[in-house]
C-alpha cells in the first residue's frame, strides 16, 4: 500500500504539470545554451579526428605502425560521430513522438504605466 501511494504522488497532475519558476529556470537557460554549444563542438571534433586519421593513413603509406594508428583513428572517428549522430536521432523521434518542443516558455511580466495619465 505504501508503494501505491508514493506511486500516485508521484505521478499526480500536479507534479506532471509543474512549471519551472525562479533561479531553477535560470540554471535550466544556462546548462541549455551550454550543451547546444557542445554538441556542434563535439560533432566537429570527431570530424576533425576522422580528418586526421585519414591524412595520417595517407601519409604514411610505407610505415605500417602509423598506417595502422591512422586507421584506429579514422574507425573511432567514425564511432564518434554514428553514437552521436543516432543519439541525436533517438531524442529527437522521442520529442516528436511525445509532442515536446524543448523549449520553456515564460509568460510575459505584466506592464506597469508609471506616468499617470490626466
Amino acid at each position: 500500500m505504501k508503494k501505491f501511494l508514493i506511486g500516485a504522488l508521484l505521478m499526480s497532475p500536479m507534479f506532471a504539470s509543474a512549471q519551472i519558476a525562479g533561479p531553477l529556470s535560470g540554471t535550466l537557460a544556462s546548462f541549455s545554451a551550454i550543451v547546444n554549444f557542445l554538441i556542434p563542438v563535439m560533432l566537429a571534433l570527431a570530424v576533425l579526428v576522422f580528418f586526421w586519421g585519414l591524412v595520417k593513413y595517407i601519409a604514411s603509406a610505407s610505415d605500417e605502425a602509423q598506417k595502422e594508428s591512422g586507421k584506429t583513428l579514422m574507425i573511432w572517428g567514425m564511432i564518434a560521430l554514428f553514437v552521436m549522430v543516432a543519439f541525436w536521432g533517438i531524442i529527437g523521434y522521442f520529442q516528436s513522438s511525445l509532442g515536446l518542443s524543448g523549449t520553456i516558455v515564460a509568460p510575459a511580466a505584466p506592464a506597469v504605466n508609471l506616468v499617470p495619465t490626466s
